[in-house]
């Protein structure tokens, strides 16, 4: 009976042990379930978090590139910006929720492609503005080198017109002035004392000109005596002309018909004092030029 007793509670314990042991390999299984399960979703936090910050970089990336493209270029980027900006944070929200990577992906792919179409677009729009700035420079090139060539043509034209205008001014050559004394018997003979002579005839030349104007030509004769003063008659404006915006005295007047042949003509001065020695300067003036001169000497 007592052995019974031993061998039934050698069963019990021998039981009793066998569940401690399973229980030991439940909780060991259990504790080994659990720690793979935290370690997997560690991990699928982890790649999680990589593959975020993956696709934020290259959305940072796309950005960046786009940003340094607006500064150089933001007058033509100003309506294509707007669209870059919309996907972008179409995709930030994307990214924030974990959504689709498959969809994140697509519209990254579609954000760089737009990017990189503008970025052809304008370097397409530099390329053409270069020429441009090429086809500019060389036509103002040419506009200079015209301008330079117009005003050498006006130059030359205004250098003609007054080599024309002087070449159709009558001229006199071969003047001679001469003292004269008028005898009792009326007769004029040459002296070349001052305190006899009564006259001084000046006498010249109108050279043939066939370019100048015919018609009437008033001439003004002056003869300065050695003190420089002007023989004349009156200081009133009638006795003056107009030389080149100066107001002249002057000792004679004549008028002549020119029809561009060669004349002679002589103009006299009757002395209203007596004449004092010395050198005289006869000159002889049109209304439009200075004709010539020569000088008168008396003892």
């Amino acid at each position: 009976m007592e052995n019974k007793n031993n061998l039934s509670g050698l069963k019990q314990k021998r039981l009793y042990e066998g569940l401690i042991i399973l229980l030991i390999l439940i909780i060991g299984a259990l504790s080994v379930w659990l720690f793979t399960s935290r370690q997997d979703h560690t991990d699928q936090q982890k790649k999680a978090t990589l593959l975020q910050s993956r696709l934020q970089f290259e959305l940072d990336s796309v950005l960046s590139h786009h940003n340094m493209i607006k500064l150089q270029f933001d007058s033509i980027l100003v309506d294509k910006d707007s669209v870059i900006q919309v996907n972008a944070r179409e995709i930030n929200r994307l990214i924030a929720q974990m959504g689709d990577y498959s969809r994140i992906r697509r519209q990254l792919n579609l954000l760089r492609e737009v990017t990189q179409s503008y970025v052809k677009e304008i370097d397409s729009l530099v390329q053409a503005n270069q020429v441009l700035t090429a086809e500019n420079v060389a036509m103002r090139e040419e506009i200079q080198v015209t301008t330079a060539r117009v005003d050498a043509l006006q130059k030359e034209g205004v250098e003609l017109r007054t080599k024309v205008e002087i070449a159709s001014e009558i001229r006199g050559h071969s003047f001679t002035a001469e003292a004269i004394r008028i005898r009792r018997t009326g007769r004029e003979e040459a002296t070349d004392r001052a305190s006899r002579a009564e006259q001084i005839r000046v006498c010249f030349d109108i050279a043939e000109n066939p370019i100048a104007p015919a018609g009437t030509y008033r001439l003004f004769l002056r003869i300065a005596d050695p003190n420089g003063n002007i023989l004349r008659i009156s200081d009133a404006d009638y006795q003056s002309f107009i030389h080149q915006n100066d107001t002249l005295q002057f000792t004679a007047t004549t008028s002549v018909n020119y029809q561009n042949k060669l004349i002679n003509v002589c103009m006299v001065w009757q002395r209203t004092n007596e004449l004092v020695p010395g050198t005289y300067l006869v000159s002889l003036y049109s209304e439009a030029a200075k004709l010539g001169e020569t000088t008168l000497n008396l003892r």
